[in-house]
């Protein structure tokens, strides 16, 4: 028992791991495109995190339903819609405390830091949504995994 919790743990960090990348890729293009629009470095940091964290769910949602809980009854496209609408509600707590942490970080602390480049692109934004990132999956795996991703229910139990 302990074997399968460990596996769909590792599969949720995987799934989690590919939205990191969709996060930052949606982050880096919003934050830069952004840049014309949105003067406050601090508003243009947040917006362009809140959009990396929208398409980021999307995509984590769709993969730990095929995969991570893929052995889960999944029932008719009703359940699927009622599992995105629980996904996106559990995400959205645990996406608070991404962007809480990581807008506090940044203002309080990476802001004032001279650039730090690789690749020529200043990585100073990432780190503090990267920590907001690991704070966030904190939350999210165990309400993913007893709300929701539950079995849908049964043909049995809705005749009840």
């Amino acid at each position: 028992m302990l074997g399968h919790r460990v596996m769909r743990f590792i599969k949720f960090a995987l799934v989690g791991g590919s939205g990191v990348v969709v996060n930052l890729v949606v982050f880096q293009l919003c934050f830069l495109v952004l840049q014309s629009v949105i003067a406050d470095v601090d508003w243009r940091h947040t917006v362009a995190n809140l959009c990396g964290i929208v398409v980021s769910i999307f995509t984590n949602f769709l993969l730990n339903d095929g995969w991570t809980w893929g052995d889960r009854e999944k029932g008719s496209l009703k359940d699927w819609n009622f599992r995105l609408m629980r996904y996106y509600a559990t995400c959205s707590i645990a996406a608070l405390v991404q962007l809480g942490l990581s807008s506090l970080l940044f203002s309080m602390v990476f802001k004032s830091m001279a650039p730090f480049e690789i690749f020529g692109l200043n990585i100073i934004p990432q780190i503090p949504l990267l920590i907001g990132i690991i704070g966030g999956m904190a939350i999210n795996f165990p309400l993913s995994h007893f709300w929701a991703f539950k079995d849908a229910p049964s043909q049995q139990d809705k005749m009840i």
